[in-house]
């Protein structure tokens, strides 16, 4: 026969196991979740593999990138020592209420605004190896990066 404080001990012992399980399972489920995310994120374009500048028929390379809720691609290689021109063409309805009608690259001290419908050109100076410009909406939510190489 047990007594009352040995029941208290394993009903106490129950709880905990229960507790523990509980959190194990959570902790389950929010790796999955972030997992899911994750692959959310690459598959719609918000985490990108950066991709290549190419080369211009003067020999400044050269970035076309589509605006419309984000930067299509965001993420840029391009050749150190070289200049850069970027092509932003905002790809939405005019008049449509969007952070995207700015953009701002801090480092190149640019701040233009992107009409809808039309491509808007940045010219960016050689950068060193290593190097990183970063470019953003104006209200800094949609960002974008371009490392040198």
């Amino acid at each position: 026969m047990l007594t009352s404080t040995q029941k208290k001990n394993r009903r106490k012992k129950a709880r905990q196991r229960a507790q523990l399980r509980i959190f194990r399972a959570g902790l389950v489920f929010s790796g999955g979740l972030m997992g899911l995310t994750t692959l959310a994120l690459l598959i719609s374009g918000c985490v990108s593999k950066p991709v290549s500048a190419l080369p211009g028929p003067d020999g400044v390379q050269v970035i076309k990138v589509t605006v419309n809720h984000g930067y299509s691609p965001n993420n840029f290689v391009a050749q150190s020592g070289k200049p850069l021109k970027i092509e932003f063409y905002r790809d939405e309805e005019p008049g449509a209420e969007s952070c995207a009608r700015e953009l701002d690259i801090p480092s190149e001290n640019v701040h233009i605004p992107l009409p809808a419908r039309e491509s808007q050109i940045v010219e960016i100076k050689p950068q060193p190896a290593g190097s990183e410009v970063a470019f953003q909406c104006g209200m800094h939510m949609m960002k974008g990066k371009i490392s040198f190489k």
